[in-house]
């Protein structure tokens, strides 16, 4: 009788996981997918966060699309409130990107936040407002909510997330890094706890990748290191004959001389520049000609600048071109100068550095003082003042 039963159980345990295993092997893939992002608790989508860019050259114009998945407070939980405010639904939702792209003015830049779903859309014109007391690298946009916004995207009755991302439009004109790295995008919920803000992040990364160079064209440098200020020759070779050279750059700053430069018969060419105010270290000088890019590494360095600086021989470099410096002391309330015709009679000793300075000249000039390039102006009226801080 025993044996009896225990054969019964037994097949009984067999029938209910064969059972099992059928229902398993039917159920439509997207059922159990569907299931396994069910909403549990509200936030992103752990891993949600997904980069598509248009261009993933460095320094090239490129569009970029940033999706994720968000959760609200799921139905199947107790609501969380406090003095009457809806603290589960986000308040605000921002993208950052990382400072080494560029792109100006982005609250004009056509950003806009999209819900896949349905197609509604909301304009991000609102520059990121860091409010809380953590540091959040990045620079970006974020668009707030009001209401019941969110929660209409959710289906009634269910607790599945909701598709969103941000647009960044190529049109918008942002430039990838220079470097090519790893870069990261940041997607930032903001909640009202009522008396103070919680925010929440996730992120993904993206590469920037180099641009493919000429096998035969090349660039070089002399010398390949200075400070910002110090004159440099470039020189280029295996580059199309006749061509001229379209854009010379290191870093964001534009380096193409005003006149036009072309490679001679041979495709060499040859012209002086100035190393620009760069940060201490390595960058990159990309020379473009006929669409052709050559690259080749070159350091910058600051020279300390001195404290203290006799006028006499900070404006030097002025040479015939200086009128006349000014400088306005706020202690006793009363103008310094300098005149380089009188220097016996001159009030103004010393350029100190931070201190603001008017320099009055006889032409427009590109000068170097304190180790750092300045462009002064006169202009057509007349009109040839300039402030600068030394």
């Amino acid at each position: 009788m025993a044996a009896k039963r225990f054969g019964w159980l037994l097949g009984l345990a067999v029938i209910v996981v064969a059972v099992a295993v059928a229902v398993a092997v039917l159920m439509p893939t997207e059922t159990a997918g569907a299931q396994a992002v069910e909403c549990r608790d509200a936030g992103i989508v752990p891993g949600s966060v997904d980069v598509v860019s248009s261009n993933n050259l460095a320094g090239a114009v490129s569009g970029h699309t940033i999706r994720f998945q968000l959760c609200l407070e799921p139905e199947s939980a107790a609501p969380s409130t406090g003095n009457g405010v809806d603290v589960a639904r986000p308040v605000e939702i921002g993208l950052l990107w990382d400072d080494w792209f560029r792109l100006d003015n982005p609250e004009q830049a056509g950003i806009t936040l999209r819900a896949t779903g349905d197609g509604k859309s909301w304009d991000a014109t609102d520059a990121f407002a860091k409010r809380d007391c953590y540091r959040i690298a990045g620079t970006g946009l974020s668009v707030g909510f009001a209401g019941d916004e969110l929660n209409d995207l959710v289906p009634p009755g269910e607790d599945a997330p909701v598709a969103l991302q941000f647009d960044i439009p190529a049109s918008a004109g942002m430039l990838n890094p220079l470097h090519p790295d790893d870069y990261r995008w940041r997607i930032v919920l903001r909640y009202d706890r009522v008396d103070y803000w919680e925010t929440c992040t996730d992120a993904a990364t993206a590469a920037v990748i180099t641009p493919s160079l000429s096998a035969t064209a090349g660039i070089s440098i002399s010398p390949n290191v200075g400070f910002p200020g110090s004159k440099a020759t470039v020189a280029g070779y295996g580059f199309p004959p006749l061509s001229p050279v379209q854009s010379v750059q290191v870093g964001w700053v534009d380096l193409t001389p005003d006149n036009p430069v072309s490679t001679d018969a041979q495709g060499e060419f040859q012209l002086d520049t100035i190393i620009p105010g760069l940060e201490s270290g390595r960058h990159i000088l990309l020379v473009q000609v006929n669409g052709i890019t050559a690259t080749t590494p070159i350091r910058a360095f600051y020279i300390n600048p001195s404290p203290e600086t006799p006028v006499r021989e900070g404006l030097v470099n002025f040479g015939d071109n200086l009128v006349r410096a000014f400088q306005f002391n706020w202690d006793i309330e009363s103008w310094t100068f300098y005149d380089p015709e009188i220097p016996e009679v001159s009030t103004l000793s010393y350029l100190i550095a931070g201190g603001c300075y008017w320099i009055l000249v006889k032409e427009p000039t590109e000068v170097i003082l304190n180790a750092r390039v300045r462009q002064l102006t006169c202009r057509p009226d007349g009109n040839c003042w300039n402030i600068i801080v030394w």
